[in-house]
């Protein structure tokens, strides 16, 4: 507020005693003294206030003395006081004598005087001058709508914003613009390391401004990496300031004149998301006030920027089910394509021999056909069950020391008939001292057969598949190389996951369901290797190599295990079968009645039941030396049987050994049927040689007739 000067004219009559004039004189406002109704001035002090300013004039009406209060409102204002003795205050009112005078606000309390017996004699008018708080506070408010009505802007472009792409370009520009900036900066940490910032968008700057801003160490001093650290806004309202506490703005080009400097941490969740670095053309002071905006700008940046990438994620997974679904609606597809076609030819070949349809010269052939169908089938279900096992981390080893050339051995006698009938060249090399190995024989036979099962599918008559192993400097090693198709360059990536095939058309050449190269990936890294694939492209070949580390490589001569035979065509004999009661517990008829053709062709003497019921009649009559038995019956289940068997005497059957059969393939079916008290245990589908085995272990020696 302004001083005013006090002038005390003393009224015809009369004069204020020396110390109220002091007093008067040293009031920071404005003071008047009116007397009867004309309102004659009596004494007043200079303000600014033009209004009320009576120039020192005393002794003359206020009409005459202001001409200024030209509306009759305020002479009103002075009558109403006088007449009523009541008090009048106007809060904030205003005056501008002239248009282009600045407008000038006041308090003006006006009272009334009164004498001796209590009677209006006068007026009494104080006004102070609130000009100055009253433009403050405007101000206030105009900076806080403005800033509300930027907020707004910018939370409505980034509520538009979808991406995190779209939303840091939003948060450059809008966030500029909301703090009146002249360029604006985000970073974020890069996909790599969470510690290292990368400049992910820029407004006000010209192309090649930022070079030296690329990416940012979070150790680095520099504000935008600051922030990251401390989570609190960084603000600097002068350049020399900025130089001093980060020599590294001196690298912003000079011809944008920048002279201060705001950096804000983007957090949201408690999460770090980046910062937002903002360079201001004029100096600022940056107040409590400006803080805090720039905080809730930075707030509102990391919100959005924090759902974009929770969108960018679900859309992401929404993709990936997607892609998901679509590849297990083609995977049934497959399977069920894949499953059909060798019951095509299993029903067909069957039921023309059934009809008679067939000459003699035909029916070898239709038999030939059955079997190599079903076996054909019966790999499909292993490579569906062993992909289940490996998916749901049950697949395991029984890992003993073997010779790997003995492995690749077996396997090219199982794929060696497809091999020659593709008139194609299989060649082997193995290490002459052998490459010895610590491992599961079957589960690396497995390994070996699929390699060259793909090498043969995929390789045109009289072409050539080489096997090699050999012993490497760091462990063992083995190759199959193939002169066939090759392998396009862009699917060499998606070669080893499941399902992935390089055609999947409908007019595709090879069938498969794309598990097998998936299966070896998981039983060679089981084993602690690696397994990898090159092909130069299409038309070219392909080469997998095989390798397994040192820390596996080893065996003691003569304690190495064979891997199991491969299936044949011919039906060996089982001399130990000879002669021996074998009951045979199975619900399905076909089943049964192969089992006990194929029992009663090796020399055993069979009985059949479908149900526990019937099979503790035999047991009654006439105690089996061998059980076998479905595990899966209608109403009591081969559990039960076993049961009741093993709770009859010694000498009526309670000790005889019992074979599981089920379509049960999982490591727990297998461990929960031998503590039940089975002797072993065989899955579905069965293979005439592993069950001959499997019953032939269990059989007791027959005593020789006399």
């Amino acid at each position: 507020m302004n001083e005013a000067q006090a002038v005390w004219v003393p009224a015809p009559g009369g004069g204020a005693p020396p110390r109220l004039q002091e007093l008067l004189e040293q009031l920071p406002a404005f003071f008047g003294l009116y007397r009867g109704p004309g309102h004659l001035i009596e004494f007043s002090t200079a303000t600014r206030l033009t209004l009320l300013d009576t120039r020192g004039q005393v002794g003359i009406p206020l009409r005459q003395a202001c001409p200024q209060l030209d509306s009759p409102a305020w002479h009103d204002a002075w009558d109403r006081v006088f007449t009523t003795g009541q008090s009048l205050h106007l809060r904030e009112t205003s005056s501008r004598s002239h248009p282009s005078d600045d407008e000038l606000f006041f308090n003006l309390s006006l009272l009334p005087r009164r004498d001796a017996q209590g009677q209006v004699e006068g007026v009494l008018a104080f006004a102070v001058d609130v000009t100055e708080l009253v433009k403050t506070r405007r101000a206030a408010w105009t900076t806080a709508s403005w800033r509300t009505e930027r907020l707004q802007a910018m939370t409505a472009a980034l509520s538009e914003a979808l991406t995190p792409a779209q939303v840091v370009e939003v948060a450059a520009r809008e966030g500029a613009i909301a703090l009146g900036a002249l360029t604006g900066l985000v970073v974020v940490p890069t996909s790599e390391a969470a510690d290292v910032f990368e400049r992910v968008a820029a407004h006000g700057f010209s192309p090649g401004d930022l070079e030296d801003w690329q990416r940012f160490d979070v150790s680095a001093t520099c504000p935008l990496t600051d922030v990251t650290r401390t989570r609190e806004p960084c603000a600097m309202g002068s350049w020399t300031e900025c130089m001093a506490r980060y020599p590294r703005l001196a690298r912003l080009p000079r011809a944008l004149a920048l002279s201060a400097w705001a950096s804000v941490p983007l957090v949201s969740g408690g999460r770090v998301l980046g910062a937002l670095g903002l360079g201001f053309g004029d100096a600022r002071d940056f107040d409590e006030a400006e803080r805090a905006f720039l905080m809730t700008v930075g707030r509102q940046c990391a919100q959005a920027l924090d759902r974009a990438r929770l969108y960018d994620e679900e859309r992401a997974a929404r993709g990936a089910a997607e892609a998901a679904s679509r590849a297990k609606d083609a995977f049934l597809a497959m399977v069920s394509h894949e499953l059909r076609t060798p019951l095509t030819s299993i029903l067909g070949w069957s039921q023309m021999l059934r009809q008679g349809l067939l000459g003699e010269d035909k029916r070898q052939r239709a038999v030939q056909a059955i079997e190599r169908n079903a076996r054909a089938q019966r790999q499909l279900i292993e490579d569906l069950l062993d992909m289940s096992r490996i998916a749901n981390g049950r697949l395991r080893l029984e890992p003993v020391p073997l010779e790997l050339g003995r492995v690749v051995e077996a396997a090219l006698d199982a794929v060696r008939p497809t091999a020659l009938a593709r008139e194609l060249e299989l060649d082997i090399v193995v290490d002459a001292d052998g490459v010895p190995l610590f491992g599961d024989p079957d589960r690396l036979q497995q390994v070996v057969w699929n390699l060259l099962a793909n090498a043969i599918k995929f390789t045109p008559p009289g072409g050539r598949v080489l096997v090699s192993a050999r012993t490497r400097d760091e462990g063992a090693e083995l190759v199959v190389k193939d002169d066939g198709e090759g392998i396009p360059t862009d699917f060499v990536p998606f070669l080893f996951q499941r399902f992935h095939q390089a055609d999947t058309s409908v007019s595709r050449q090879h069938g498969g369901l794309g598990l097998g190269l998936s299966i070896v990936r998981h039983l060679v890294e089981l084993h602690g290797g690696t397994v990898s694939a090159a092909s130069e492209g299409p038309g070219r070949g392909s080469t997998f190599t095989v390798f397994l580390p040192r820390s596996r490589v080893g065996s003691t001569p003569g304690a190495t295990r064979e891997p199991r035979p491969v299936e044949g065509l011919s039906l060996p004999r089982f001399p130990e079968l000879e002669g021996q009661r074998v009951l045979v517990v199975d619900g399905a008829p076909d089943a049964r009645e192969w089992m006990s053709v194929l029992l009663t062709r090796v020399g055993a003497h069979v009985l059949t039941a479908t149900n526990v019921t019937d099979a503790m009649d035999e047991v009654r009559r006439s105690p089996p030396t061998v059980l076998v038995t479905d595990v899966t019956l209608s109403g009591e289940d081969g559990y039960s049987l076993l049961y009741r068997l093993r709770a009859l005497p010694w000498e009526s059957g309670g000790g005889v050994p019992a074979l599981a059969v089920t379509a049960a393939a999982r490591r727990e079916d297998r461990d929960r049927a031998l503590r039940a008290g089975f002797s072993a245990f065989v899955t579905k589908p069965l293979d005439a040689v592993e069950l001959l085995t499997a019953v032939a272990r269990l059989a007791p020696p027959i005593p020789p007739r006399p």
